[in-house]
């Protein structure tokens, strides 16, 4: 009888690690040759500095006395430092080689380029409210930033918190990804503040409490 339930166990947690790894795993997305700069018109990248503005991506990607962009921001949470990371179109230590679509998926679904989930301090959840005209304005600034070769610091969350796997966990909880979608009992001015305040600002980030999972 022992032995029936000993096995029983054992299939039901192969089966429920195999379900977690269809859960957590995302593909890679090849990676690219750094887009030229001119293959963007300046409109467009002057938009993208405009929102990258707004969503003070300056702030938090650059560390003090650093180079803009370049990362190393630390970030002292209850599950330890966070560093931001460098978010130059370098090709090696930046996102030079990342594609359109794998910049999109990382504000839309808080997903690197490699597939690795992303930490939350990523503030994902308010950026994929924003649109795919804007994203595609914020990777047209981007990507004619200078490039600075600055390798990521390591974070120092303890295991098993540093288990980025375990992120497709509290995105399953927590996470509620798609487009801001606008209240239509509102004017286009109330939606617009709305958009800016929830997605690209990320203001509940900073203004909101947190719970013990480090959610808003």
């Amino acid at each position: 009888m022992f032995r029936k339930l000993l096995i029983v166990g054992v299939a039901l947690g192969c089966l429920g690690l195999a379900g977690f790894g269809v859960l957590a795993w995302r593909p890679a997305i090849a990676p690219v040759a750094p887009p030229a700069a001119g293959s963007f018109a300046a409109e467009l990248i002057a938009k993208g500095e405009a929102l990258a503005g707004g969503g003070y991506c300056a702030e938090c990607h650059t560390t003090k006395g650093g180079r803009q962009f370049a990362g190393g921001f630390a970030f002292v949470t209850p599950f330890g430092t966070l560093y931001s990371t460098n978010i130059t179109p370098d090709p090696e230590t930046g996102i030079g080689s990342w594609s359109e679509a794998a910049f999109q998926r990382a504000l839309r679904a808080g997903v690197a380029r490699d597939g690795r989930q992303l930490f939350p301090v990523f503030p994902y959840d308010h950026f994929t409210k924003l649109t795919e005209a804007d994203i595609r304005a914020l990777y047209a600034y981007f990507m004619t930033r200078p490039p600075v070769k600055a390798v990521d610091r390591p974070n120092t969350a303890p295991f098993p918190l540093d288990v980025r796997a375990l992120q497709a966990l509290w995105k399953a909880i927590y996470f509620k990804p798609g487009p801001y979608q606008p209240d239509p009992k509102r004017d286009a001015e109330w939606n617009r503040g709305a958009y800016l305040a929830e997605g690209l600002a990320a203001c509940g980030a900073c203004h909101t409490a947190r719970t013990a999972l480090g959610a808003e």
